[in-house]
């Protein structure tokens, strides 16, 4: 199925469009720090990853990719070499995935969801926040959920200056569309976890709220059945050791994503403020979601 940038490739450019009035100084670097950008947020990722596991002071246990300043920690290495160690039975405080969703469905059974099919795409209903619903195109090629400005401030999302912005790459070039939290979904009786979702008007027609991406359905073995239109979501028991609620391929894909973002956008505060401006996109705003993300890590 369709890809983010598939689906958003009707947008327009908003890069190309800022080349008016920019000189070519300036767009030249412009176009280097979003290459470097590019790189950085979709590069291959490394092949050894450990994960730390520590409390602090108040006894809240905490998995994190970088060991802690001072004190005792757990180091769970890499398939690569080491030993996984055993898990505690506590979990981690605000254990969240890349997105913001919290942990695994405990769950066992299948859920079965109706779809509506749209040309050769698969519409699903989905309920956000208990106080709106809309129909989004399901698209499990896309790693992330996008919901339009028109149903966040239906469902009581307030849409600002204040919300951090998250770079996508799209057909047409880079969009810097502004990241929301959105406190619950629903697909018909299954309830999903809050997360974190981009807020942008993907133009797929009349009456498509959005997208839903695996963000929300990572926890979910997800199989569609084409001839009958259903979705089916099995919950994923993880094997091995299981880390607040999560395996480590979860927690590999939450410090992945966190640390490309903050790199990519923390590349994008090179770029000068007269070109910034010419994208609508403050340093102000930009330092201030670099800062979300890593109050994430």
């Amino acid at each position: 199925m369709m890809g983010v940038s598939h689906t958003l490739q009707k947008q327009s450019n908003l890069l190309t469009a800022a080349k008016t009035g920019i000189c070519k100084k300036d767009m030249k670097r412009l176009v280097w720090i979003l290459c470097i950008l590019l790189l950085v947020l979709w590069g291959v990722p490394a092949p050894v990853f450990s994960l730390y596991r520590w409390k602090d002071k108040e006894g809240v246990i905490h998995i994190t990719d970088i060991p802690p300043s001072s004190g005792p920690y757990e180091t769970i290495k890499d398939e690569s070499g080491g030993n996984m160690g055993t898990p505690e039975s506590a979990e981690p405080k605000a254990a969240k995935s890349p997105s913001g969703s919290s942990k695994a469905p405990s769950s066992s059974a299948a859920a079965q969801i109706p779809l509506r099919r749209a040309g050769n795409h698969f519409l699903v209903r989905m309920g956000i926040n208990d106080q709106t619903e809309g129909y989004f195109v399901l698209d499990t090629g896309a790693s992330l959920t996008v919901i339009s400005p028109e149903i966040a401030q239906k469902a009581g999302i307030t849409l600002d200056e204040s919300l951090p912005i998250l770079p996508v790459k799209t057909a047409s070039g880079i969009i810097f569309p502004p990241v929301a939290h959105v406190g619950g979904f629903t697909l018909g009786d299954l309830s999903l976890p809050g997360g974190n979702v981009v807020v942008h008007d993907i133009h797929f027609g009349k009456g498509v709220s959005g997208l839903l991406g695996m963000d929300l359905l990572s926890d979910y073995l997800v199989t569609l059945d084409t001839e009958n239109a259903i979705l089916v979501l099995k919950p994923v028991h993880v094997a091995g050791p299981v880390y607040g609620g999560h395996g480590r391929k979860w927690w590999r894909g939450r410090f992945t994503f966190l640390r490309r973002t903050i790199k990519g956008l923390e590349d994008l505060l090179k770029v000068p403020d007269k070109t910034l401006a010419q994208v609508h996109i403050s340093r102000e705003r930009i330092e201030s979601s670099i800062t979300f993300y890593q109050n994430r890590l």
